[in-house]
């Protein structure tokens, strides 16, 4: 069990406290129990619990998933937005319950569950199901901004942050001088370009469906058991399909829980063939196709194409968008590199992403 800072195990407390209600409020402090799960590269996470002899009242949470905002994110706009995309897909049942929210994180239902491994994502019998998920994600019509601008606002911001930031350890300086001797406003043009020239569909895109925000329930009231449950939206929005089709293949060749420095490996001959797109796509095309019309124009296209047309066009758009993703978590690893507390190698990740970005770029079509 990781140790707990006496100051989040304060605040814990008090939250707990405040927004549970019910054996929570008259809960003594020294009762309370919580938990340091895991330092998620985005956010922190823990367990707070009720004692094992305190009975609780009927239908109360005995525990709870508390979810602190690391850095890159609790300084930016994104907080309230996350926590209205966390509410809608809660209430939808799309997502973990809410049971409360606040400046600095919010307290979710915690789903007795593991998250998935690398290998796992390239198991048939998961992918077929994530393809699904994906599908039913990207139907829900929510009540935001449709125009696609996400993308290209993170890319903008983190890009001028890339260039700017100066790292305390002058290993990782090195390499981020490494990453900015290649132009990266160039290749910020480059990639917008890409962008603006993409026929992909707009949906709602979880921009992160990566191993660890893929969850596989050891069961619930509300779960079947090994059901898989996607979590974490703090980059959720309106955004290309082709775009998060691209980020999920390309995280079947990044394992980011390795137990040893810089704690990721990157394989890029890991990342999915032909036919397991293909096999993907197919799977979350007839899932899609099953929600039926989402009334924007967007999901007749197969009946004005053929399946074989629409398979094609799709492995394409995933084609143009793989570059740009490399592209996109490079940016943010540079970041991350200053501003984080998390034990992780961000700019050895950044580099070996740009370095997958250059490949990926050489390799794009010529009409691209």
């Amino acid at each position: 069990m990781a140790d707990v800072r006496e100051e989040i195990r304060l605040k814990a407390f008090n939250w707990c406290r405040d927004y549970l209600g019910g054996t929570w409020r008259h809960l003594n402090y020294s009762d309370f129990q919580i938990r340091d799960l895991r330092a998620g590269l985005s956010n922190y996470l823990y367990l707070c619990s009720l004692p094992t002899d305190e009975k609780g009242r009927k239908n109360e949470p005995r525990e709870v998933l508390l979810r602190v905002y690391g850095e890159i994110f609790y300084e930016s706009d994104a907080p309230l937005l996350d926590s209205i995309i966390f509410s809608l897909l809660s209430e939808r049942e799309q997502g973990p319950r809410l049971y409360g929210v606040f400046t600095e994180g919010r307290l979710e239902q915690y789903i007795p569950s593991r998250c998935l491994t690398r290998e796992e994502l390239s198991d048939p019998k998961f992918s077929t199901e994530i393809a699904e998920k994906l599908a039913k994600f990207h139907h829900m019509d929510l009540p935001l901004c449709k125009v696609p601008r996400w993308l290209n606002q993170v890319l903008d911001k983190w890009t001028n942050i890339a260039l700017s930031v100066e790292l305390d350890d002058p290993v990782p300086q090195r390499m981020l001088d490494q990453i900015r001797s290649h132009d990266l406003i160039k290749q910020l043009q480059f990639v917008k370009g890409l962008i603006a020239n993409s026929k992909s569909p707009v949906v709602f895109c979880h921009n992160d469906c990566q191993e660890g925000n893929i969850l596989l329930a050891k069961g619930s009231p509300t779960l079947k058991e090994n059901s898989l449950v996607l979590i974490d939206f703090e980059y959720s929005s309106y955004n290309y399909r082709a775009s998060d089709m691209a980020n999920h293949f390309c995280e079947w060749a990044i394992d980011n829980n390795k137990e040893s420095a810089p704690f990721f490996s990157l394989n890029p001959e890991d990342f999915p063939t032909e036919e397991q797109q293909l096999k993907f796509i197919r799977t979350y095309l007839a899932e899609f196709k099953d929600e039926g019309d989402r009334g924007d124009g967007d999901s007749p296209e197969c009946n004005r194409k053929t399946a074989e047309a629409v398979e094609k066009d799709m492995l394409r758009e995933i084609q143009r968008f793989t570059p740009i993703i490399h592209f996109l978590w490079t940016t943010w690893s540079c970041v991350q590199a200053k501003v984080s507390h998390t034990t992780f190698g961000y700019m050895e990740y950044g580099l070996a992403r740009f370095n997958e970005y250059l490949r990926t770029k050489e390799a794009l079509p010529s009409d691209m």
